[in-house]
């Protein structure tokens, strides 16, 4: 091959590349785009399911399996003003928690045991309305702020929760695939999902 033959040939494959890597960029976005969609729904969804059943429920967010379903207790529950405890990034179980895990060991005091009734009576379960859903092999949580939380979520569990009053939490979810990110942020009084194809904290989020 002569010189120029090897520049028409490289130039050729410049231009090819040109057009693949906007191209691919643009399947990747779609995909992100598509599951930010697909989750906005479910919380949609959800904030209409804790209304017409009566009760409170919550989306469950797995930070570390990239996976989310949705949860109901039989009753109304009410959250903790002060809030949850996190440490490096992750929640720590209640107290609460802490005694169901230890249900079947021995020694447990009276007050202990009581409390473990209480808890159990407003323990949530897996309901219907949103089955466990996975994001993807490319799609993953980032991080999370509910507006329980004292700080944003990197690993572990979060929780967003509904009530029958129609009222959800201020939330912000961060979607990414490679580097880009979508922010879906959550209205309290209406439940609406706001997605925005970049990174943006809620409007009530703490710095």
């Amino acid at each position: 091959m002569t010189l120029i033959e090897i520049g028409v040939a490289l130039c050729v494959a410049g231009l090819m590349l040109a057009v693949a890597i906007p191209a691919l960029s643009a399947v990747t976005r779609a995909q992100l785009r598509q599951k930010s969609g697909q989750l906005a729904g479910a919380i949609r969804s959800m904030y209409g399911a804790a209304a017409i059943a009566g009760h409170t429920c919550r989306l469950v967010l797995d930070l570390d399996a990239n996976d989310y379903w949705s949860e109901c207790a039989k009753t109304n529950v009410r959250l903790d003003r002060e809030g949850e405890r996190s440490q490096n990034g992750a929640r720590v179980a209640t107290r609460e928690e802490e005694l169901q895990q230890e249900a079947q060991r021995e020694g447990m005091n009276e007050e202990e045991k009581e409390k473990l009734v209480l808890a159990q009576k407003s323990a949530f379960a897996a309901s219907p309305d949103v089955p466990k859903t996975e994001l993807g092999s490319s799609v993953k949580f980032t991080d999370v702020w509910v507006q329980h939380q004292q700080d944003r979520y990197s690993s572990g569990k979060a929780f967003v929760y509904f009530w029958s009053s129609g009222l959800t939490e201020e939330t912000a979810i961060h979607l990414a695939q490679g580097d880009d990110v979508f922010s879906l942020i959550v209205a309290p009084l209406t439940g609406r999902v706001k997605v925005v194809g970049d990174r943006v904290d809620a409007p009530g989020q703490r710095r």
